[in-house]
């Protein structure tokens, strides 16, 4: 009898919406506020139990309701005591996207809402209350408020009659004031010859008004033929270029053909690079097998061993097998095999309760050796079929499976259920996605730079790269800290600004050499769901080239498009020496190539050296649409992978007000705006320039201010 008396209780599992924090309840604190305590065997005394068929639930989410300031901030989910060890997990894991997981968590959620609208109906009541009173308190307010007004009104009499004394008074001193509009009848004759001057002055403006309007309409004729003759070139120019485009899409698919070729025979060559490797390694760890025998810690010893190897063999493999950038491997082709490195597994089989992967209707025979070899190493298996129970129902789901070691050091089976789609709309463990995050994520599956998150466990905030399991499109992040930033890749080096460009979470195109002499061309960036620097797959990153290709072309009859911080600037990154391209703005291996000068401002040593090292170059000698002097900025975009120029300093725009040395010039010159104390001026501004410079420009702007009538 008691032991189906356990079988009957629940404990309630609570998450903060805020920081995602997901506990067991022990009660209410002093404040109303659930205490939280971890899911842990060793804390299943203190969990607060429920008989699932009393009352002493509802009696828990009243007081929560009544005390608790904030009672919508926590979600509550009812779990079987006995079972709440081994449910946790996967309630876990789906209450980190808990809007796509509803279906599946809807056994276990616990409705609120009726406690919620008593709390808020017995509010209302004490409301109506509190009004009684106050409209008891205004009804004799008002009582008061009528008899001071009756007094009042006896006093505005008695003051009435004095005004008519003093009224009488008045009426002289209006007879008065009869006689000088007499007199001011003579300064009317005086006003109306003063106006008939100032009509001879506005006929006059009026004239040069509209001899100004000639010349403009004469300017702007001549304009239009000439913007039909550049027009006409451009379309000729465009006729070359698409010609150009043709022949080297041809030329690309030649070379393509030859490359296929050529990465075949490269992945045999690898795959006798790996099975020399996979020989050492086995060496080793059977070593190291021998030398753990008198302590029994065969783990640790092969851990160690396995470092040592790992110095030993840096020029041939110089990171771990975990991520292919890593091996110095070139990505794999679709139906290209992968080789695989044999090595000691870091979790013991005897660690593993194999037990806990059947109850998910997996068995271990039946998993693959990759995926058995990625699941012993704190990997992800690909994508296999589960069938979790929930509320008594089993459901047939896709996941992946992992491994993770609790807090006292237990290995337990965290699935990855696929998603459709990854949840970009809602926080994710503190931070929130901007619209670029969103396109980068979807776009490429990483992020693209460091974010703050918070840690699940103690919700402190720290630097972190996220990114998407391609297969299941789960979120996932890992703390800068925990990732490594190479050295090397195979046989390329990776340079400090290289190194520091992925460090920042940003893509790096990069032609890499593998050990056999093969050189290929690939986008670099750190993973977090690879937890390591990886190659972003060849069609994401090729489509994406294309794309930003395709809006280029779009540009180049535009003289200035916004960035992304909205600024405005130049798409002239083919100004210098003629038309360019992209890649000749970058050296063989990433770098940015250096330059001399940028039009008419030659670059000092400093400058030089400023512009490789990607920072701002200031433009001295830049100039605006009318050809005027005006300080610009230019500085190498990664992305598009050129120099752009801007009118303002890209590295400050989004903390610093501009100056206003070039603001209004270029407002006024290039974007057509107005300046008040400038508005009639018919030359273009100057730098610095927001008033009128001299004494023929005072004349042009006074003279149009005159004729302007006043209301």
């Amino acid at each position: 009898m008691e032991q189906k008396k356990k079988k009957q209780e629940d404990v309630l599992v609570v998450r903060d919406e805020k920081t995602g924090e997901i506990s067991v309840v022990a009660g209410l604190d002093g404040k109303g506020y659930p205490k939280r305590i971890p899911p842990k065997a060793e804390h299943s005394q203190e969990f607060l139990r429920f008989d699932r068929h009393g009352d002493a639930i509802d009696n828990f989410f009243r007081n929560f309701y009544r005390q608790c300031k904030e009672p919508t901030r926590f979600g509550f989910y009812r779990v079987a005591a006995d079972m709440v060890e081994a449910l946790l997990p996967v309630i876990k894991d789906l209450l980190k996207d808990p809007v796509a997981n509803a279906d599946l968590l809807a056994p276990h959620k616990v409705d609120t809402s009726a406690y919620q609208q008593a709390e808020e109906q017995q509010a209302t009541e004490e409301a109506k209350k509190e009004n009684a009173e106050t409209e008891t308190e205004e009804q004799q307010a008002e009582e008061e408020v009528k008899k001071e007004n009756a007094e009042t009104e006896t006093e505005e009499q008695q003051t009435t009659e004095e005004a008519k004394k003093e009224n009488a008074g008045t009426e002289t001193e209006e007879q008065q004031a009869a006689e000088a509009k007499r007199e001011n009848a003579g300064t009317e004759t005086e006003e109306q010859q003063a106006a008939e001057e100032a009509k001879k002055e506005n006929a006059e403006t009026e004239a040069e008004e509209q001899q100004a309007t000639e010349e403009v309409k004469r300017e702007n004729a001549e304009t239009e033929a000439v913007e039909q003759q550049n027009a006409e070139e451009a379309k000729k120019e465009n006729a070359e270029t698409e010609a150009e485009k043709q022949q080297a899409a041809e030329e690309v698919k030649r070379e393509n053909g030859e490359t296929e070729t050529e990465e075949q025979q490269n992945a045999e060559e690898v795959k006798k690079e790996n099975a020399e490797t996979e020989t050492e390694e086995q060496q080793a760890a059977k070593e190291a097998k021998k030398e753990n025998t008198e302590e029994n810690n065969v783990e640790q010893k092969t851990d160690e061993k396995m470092e040592k190897m790992k110095q030993k063999n840096q020029e041939q493999q110089p990171q771990a097998a975990e991520s292919q950038a890593v091996q110095g491997q070139e990505p794999a082709q679709d139906g290209q095999p992968q080789a695989k490195t044999q090595r000691p597994n870091l979790i013991a089989d005897g660690d593993v309760d194999w037990k806990e992967l059947e109850r998910f209707g997996v068995k271990k025979e039946n998993l693959s050796e990759k995926d058995m070899k990625a699941l012993m190493n704190y990997g992800k298996t690909n994508l296999v079929t589960v069938n979790p129970t929930f509320g008594g129902d089993s459901y047939e789901l896709q996941a992946r499976l992992s491994f993770q070691k609790t807090e006292d050091d237990k290995m337990k089976l965290a699935p990855h259920f696929v998603r459709h789609e990854p949840r970009l709309d809602i926080p994710y463990n503190g931070y929130t996605f901007t619209d670029e995050d969103k396109k980068n994520l979807k776009q490429t599956g990483n992020l693209g730079r460091l974010v703050d998150v918070a840690d699940t466990k103690t919700g402190e905030m720290r630097p972190s790269y996220i990114s998407i399991d391609r297969l299941t499109n789960e979120i996932v992040d890992i703390p800068a800290s925990k990732v490594r930033i190479p050295d090397r890749i195979g046989l390329t080096e990776l340079l400090k600004p290289e190194q520091d460009i992925l460090r920042a979470g940003l893509a790096l195109p990069k032609e890499v050499t593998l050990k056999n002499g093969r050189k290929f061309e690939a986008v670099l960036q750190v993973s977090a769901e690879k937890r390591d620097v990886e190659f972003v797959p060849e069609h994401l990153w090729q489509g994406q080239s294309q794309r930003r290709g395709n809006g280029q072309e779009k540009k180049q009859k535009s003289p200035e498009a916004p960035d992304a911080t909205g600024q405005q600037q130049k798409e002239d990154g083919n100004q210098e020496n003629g038309q360019r391209s992209n890649r000749s703005w970058t050296n063989e291996d990433g770098s940015i190539r250096p330059i001399g000068k940028w039009k008419d401002d030659k670059f000092t040593e400093q400058q030089k050296a400023d512009y490789v090292a990607g920072k701002v170059v200031v433009l001295a000698n830049a100039k605006d649409d009318q050809g005027q002097p005006c300080t610009k900025y230019l500085k190498f975009d990664r992305e598009k992978g050129r120099p752009l120029t801007y009118s303002e300093n890209p590295d400050l725009a989004q903390t610093v007000a501009p100056s206003n040395e070039s603001r209004t010039q270029l407002a006024v010159n290039n974007e057509g705006k107005t300046n008040e104390a400038t508005k009639h001026l018919k030359e273009p501004l100057t730098q610095g320039q927001t008033a009128p410079k001299d004494d023929a420009q005072k004349k042009q702007q006074t003279k149009k201010s005159k004729g302007m009538k006043v209301s």
